[in-house]
């Protein structure tokens, strides 16, 4: 009996502290001797290999292997072990979705935004083709409105075309300075009078620039039109161009984002169990974020096309009566604008959380990645010196 007791002692010893290695084991466990098997599981490389010669040293120091108690216990930390050391896919094919569903949206919007420099690229051949012409303006002959699809056919146009836009603002100006001067004169209190002198100053401001821009473009000649023409569609020009590069640039980012996320997936089991909590936070969101977006684009998709037709009764004036069944148009048009906000807000979610899940999961793949590269140089020998002292 004295010799059963005494049994895989040393063995079982060693299996204990394996079972006591990672650092998610909590003081309450250490102090009771007893840990959960979720919290057995190490949170580092170290840890990990810790274990492992832990498990080594008890299986030569065992003098009966195949005992039952022996043997249940180690091949159960040998697991966490294997599981530790292994490689696991962590990258979702529903999140590169996401992300490559963002990047022919940007595609469509830069093809637009091409689409739109090409036309500011016509507008400024079109000026450059003008001829010389009159330009004489003053702000009595100025209309408050101007046509802009014509006012690049000629420099009196495009004169009358931004001398309209600023007198409209000067005279808007003047209407509000009169609407707040009268709530000022006839105000209850004098913070509230205050508050409407405020605006009228506010007003007059822009007022009097407002003015003044019309007089400084009332008194440029041919040359000077020609040449504020130019400057505002070469500005689109640009900025058209811009906004293209702007979105090529965020599709390079995704694809580039994409490449990390799926290199950065396949984490070892230690790096899992140390980024648990926000893994489990990530998950969490990742459920309810994608719910949220099917709710919001189903219910767009599955929603009615076409309103219900009217039905209109006419009365003619001999007293004969007569109903009609006419289509709802406005009812139509708010389906369909309706129909396609919900849509845009799903995807708008899927693809923001499959880009913002995607980014936090690469940066800490990442991180992990240079850590336990040039982590475990620099410990080596602290680590070895760990396990020969054990």
């Amino acid at each position: 009996m004295e010799e059963n007791s005494t049994l895989n002692q040393e063995a079982m010893r060693l299996l204990d502290e394996a079972a006591f290695t990672s650092s998610k084991i909590k003081k309450r466990e250490r102090k009771d001797g007893v840990v959960s098997e979720e919290n057995m599981y190490p949170a580092s490389k170290a840890e990990t290999e810790r274990m492992a010669s832990l498990l080594r040293q008890a299986e030569q120091a065992a003098e009966d292997p195949n005992d039952e108690a022996f043997r249940s216990k180690y091949e159960q930390l040998n697991d966490i072990v294997q599981w530790s050391n292994q490689r696991h896919r962590t990258w979702s094919w529903g999140l590169i979705f996401g992300a490559l569903v963002c990047a022919l949206l940007l595609l469509i919007a830069r093809n637009s935004d091409k689409k739109d420099a090409e036309q500011r690229k016509a507008n400024v051949a079109q000026v450059e083709a003008w001829t010389p012409c009159d330009t004489t303006i003053t702000w009595e002959s100025s209309a408050e409105k101007s046509d802009y699809n014509s006012c690049r056919t000629n420099a009196n146009k495009w004169k009358a075309y931004r001398l309209a836009e600023y007198k409209f603002r000067h005279l808007d100006n003047l209407k509000q300075i009169e609407i707040y001067q009268n709530r000022a004169d006839t105000a209850s209190t004098q913070k509230a009078k205050d508050s409407y002198l405020k605006y009228v100053k506010d007003y007059q401001e822009q007022s009097v620039k407002n003015r003044a821009r019309f007089d400084s473009i009332a008194a440029m000649n041919y040359e000077q039109v020609k040449q504020d023409a130019l400057n505002y569609h070469n500005d689109r020009v640009e900025s058209a161009n811009s906004s293209a590069g702007s979105k090529v640039g965020f599709i390079i980012f995704l694809i580039v984002l994409i490449a990390l996320y799926i290199w950065t997936g396949y984490p070892n089991g230690y790096e899992l169990t140390r980024t648990r909590t926000r893994d489990k936070i990530l998950g969490w969101v990742r459920k309810v974020s994608f719910w949220l977006a099917g709710v919001f684009f189903g219910t767009g998709l599955l929603m009615q096309l076409f309103a219900p037709d009217n039905l209109v009764e006419y009365v003619y004036n001999n007293g004969h009566r007569e109903t009609r069944r006419e289509a709802d148009i406005a009812g139509t048009a708010s389906n369909v604008m309706i129909k396609f906000i919900l849509m845009v807000i799903g995807l708008f979610i899927f693809c923001f959380i499959s880009i913002f899940l995607m980014l936090v999961e690469t940066i800490g793949g990442l991180r992990s990645t240079i850590a336990t590269t040039f982590g475990s140089k620099k410990s080596a020998p602290a680590q070895q010196e760990a396990i020969t002292e054990a």
